[in-house]
């Protein structure tokens, strides 16, 4: 389960960094801000991954999606495919994991090991 869990994360981490490089002409009107864009996505990576993790490896989650998120604008303002850094789209990638971190110290961390637990999808004998 818990190794399941890992490959969804990378394929979600994957997903945000394409579509976040893609070229404009093909960036999908979702019809919402692009705001909620940015910062539901940022908060789904970090709900995911803080469920995979241990609490003493947030602060390290938290500096990586920052980072992500701040190189990935800096990266669309080089690129000239028709995106542009935006510096409040990367305040809402940070308020996406804020929320993210908040839910996570709320009681949620950890949720993938629970659910296996739960469940018994541990491979592990009992």
């Amino acid at each position: 389960m818990v190794s399941a869990c890992w490959i969804i994360g990378w394929v979600l981490l994957a997903t945000v960094i394409y579509t976040g490089l893609e070229p404009a002409r093909y960036v999908p009107n979702l019809h919402v801000s692009d705001k909620v864009e940015h910062a539901t996505a940022y908060f789904a990576m970090c709900f995911w991954f803080g469920g995979l993790l241990e609490r003493r490896r947030y602060p390290l989650l938290t500096v990586g999606l920052l980072a992500l998120g701040a190189a990935i604008e800096v990266a669309q303002g080089w690129m000239g495919w028709g995106r542009t850094a935006d510096f409040r789209d990367f305040i809402a990638d940070a308020a996406g994991v804020a929320v993210g971190l908040g839910f996570l110290w709320a009681g949620f961390g950890g949720w993938a090991y629970r659910l296996e637990r739960r469940f018994r999808l541990s491979r592990e004998p009992s």
